[in-house]
């Protein structure tokens, strides 16, 4: 399914690279982990390519609410709320066991609420062959520790706040 952000509506991406540091999208090198990348250093295709990108996971930072023009706010907005922040803003998915991260990855990058079926998480990564790609499907196991973490950690940031 391919992924709606707007780039008129964001002030930033932090795209969170599970590849090793020099992986290129949209003619960008990221590092791996997170990356924080300005609005106005990007287009409309490159934030598409990047979004549509199974090894790489996007949250925007949307534009401060009170200066947003509100001409930005149209019905291709599909919905988003900028008084809303995003449900796992403050949880860091790379600090989870390394087995996990993908995982965790797509259920921020999905704003998920409830536990997800496996067939919801099923991605791609890079196969054993240069080039080949190959699809991942996660076991009820590690769909439920990758949620369970990903809950202890979305309760820890609360605590914090």
């Amino acid at each position: 399914m391919a992924k709606t952000l707007k780039l008129s509506l964001i002030s930033a991406v932090i795209v969170s690279c599970m590849q090793p540091t020099g992986y290129r999208r949209a003619g960008l090198s990221f590092n791996q982990g997170k990356n924080e990348i300005p609005a106005d250093g990007l287009d409309q295709e490159q934030l598409d390519a990047i979004e549509n990108d199974p090894r790489l996971s996007v949250q925007a930072i949307p534009l401060d609410a009170s200066t947003a023009p509100q001409s930005q706010l149209d019905a291709n907005n599909l919905g988003a709320n900028l008084d809303n922040p995003l449900l796992y803003a403050n949880v860091d998915y790379t600090q989870a066991p390394i087995e996990l991260q993908p995982v965790i990855a797509l259920m921020i990058d999905a704003q998920m609420e409830r536990i997800p079926a496996c067939t919801d998480l099923t991605y791609e990564a890079p196969g054993e062959n240069e080039g080949e790609v190959i699809k991942v499907k996660v076991s009820a196991a590690d769909r439920d520790a990758a949620w369970y973490w990903l809950q202890d950690e979305l309760a820890k940031a609360g605590e914090g706040e």
